[in-house]
């Protein structure tokens, strides 16, 4: 008797388990808005704290008008630079079709555009695609719009009060391991701080320099592609590439010369970023092996779709900036330095 009992508890656990799990990949994407917010809370304590310095203003209070500062300067620069961003995005899609068409004639690839679109029209399951593209468009462009405010929003509450979200956290864990748990998520912290420093930095270097090249070459809408390659930085490795695509394909309806040319431009700058600008600001950050990065974008991609892609080098930081605290805290006794362990 006390055997079947025994079967059907663990039964029951696993079934807990498993449903458990089915429910946390059902609000996966809660979990990486939630993840999203706690990077822009990161972003706006680190402001605050030089803020709450020179003003003498209360730190958990500083966040709000150094919010007010950030956001608001960023729709000031969208008011007086948005016309033009928005004019030079306009003409790069207008001219895109046209630069594919041209690169097809150069390479004498004539309609492998209309081939890869009857196919797409042959997959089609019925007439009704066009309106269901549609609707997914709009319903996918709500939800990006909504999940940004969502994390906006939520950045700005986690930074007001992180003392409070930090209890909660650790109140999840025994009262014995709270200590060593708080060790390591201060140090997972500081990484991610770093991190989004050094990327912060590293985008807005590629934007400049790629529109000083672009601008140098005469590339059409240089303001746009660049403003495209700054934000593509973030994802490491596959955002420069297609960053670089629309702009060589334009550059190829200038000429050979200016494609080449073009495509020198985000050779140096990505050079350059690889090898001068990353290696300086990594110096206090996790520093992450290449491949790693690169299946890590490919793999949480896969998995979690576009937010997947975006997020996947913060949350391989933030893995390795675990494991690297985890690493610390056993590495103390044995080393005699201190006796916390986790």
């Amino acid at each position: 008797m006390t055997s079947d009992w025994l079967v059907a508890r663990r039964v029951a656990v696993a079934c807990i388990v498993l449903a458990l799990a089915y429910f946390s990949f059902k609000i996966i994407d809660v979990f990486l808005q939630v993840f999203a917010a706690m990077l822009v809370s990161l972003a706006l304590h680190a402001l605050a704290e030089p803020f709450a310095r020179l003003t003498r203003f209360p730190e958990r209070y500083a966040v709000f008008p150094v919010a007010l500062l950030v956001f608001g300067g960023i729709g000031l620069t969208l008011h007086l630079f948005g016309s033009t961003i928005q004019v030079q995005i306009a003409e790069l899609i207008n001219e895109l079709p046209a630069a594919w068409r041209a690169f097809e004639q150069r390479f004498h690839l004539e309609g492998m555009g209309d081939d890869l679109l009857r196919r797409a029209e042959a997959a089609a399951p019925s007439g009704e695609t066009v309106i269901s593209a549609v609707q997914g468009l709009t319903s996918n462009l709500f939800q990006v719009v909504l999940g940004s405010f969502l994390v906006v929003v939520g950045g700005i509450y986690f930074a007001a009060s992180p003392d409070l979200y930090r209890r909660m956290f650790l109140s999840l864990w025994a009262e014995a391991d709270r200590p060593a748990v708080a060790l390591r998520l201060a140090a997972v912290s500081e990484d991610l701080r770093h991190f989004l420093k050094a990327q912060l930095i590293a985008m807005v270097v590629v934007g400049v320099l790629t529109f000083i090249g672009l601008t140098i070459v005469g590339v059409p809408s240089a303001l746009a592609l660049a403003l495209f390659a700054g934000l593509a930085e973030f994802v490491p490795m596959i955002g420069p590439v297609v960053a670089a695509a629309p702009a060589v394909l334009i550059a190829l309806t200038l000429g050979v010369d200016s494609g080449l040319w073009t495509l020198l431009v985000f050779v140096i700058v990505q050079q350059s970023e690889s090898n001068v600008i990353t290696p300086l600001l990594q110096q206090r950050m996790v520093s992450l092996p290449p491949a790693v990065t690169l299946f890590a974008v490919v793999a949480f991609g896969n998995v979690f779709g576009a937010l997947g892609v975006v997020l996947a080098t913060p949350l391989t930081v933030l893995a390795f900036a675990a494991f690297k605290a985890h690493g610390e805290q056993e590495a103390k006794p044995e080393n005699g330095v201190g006796t916390t362990t986790l």
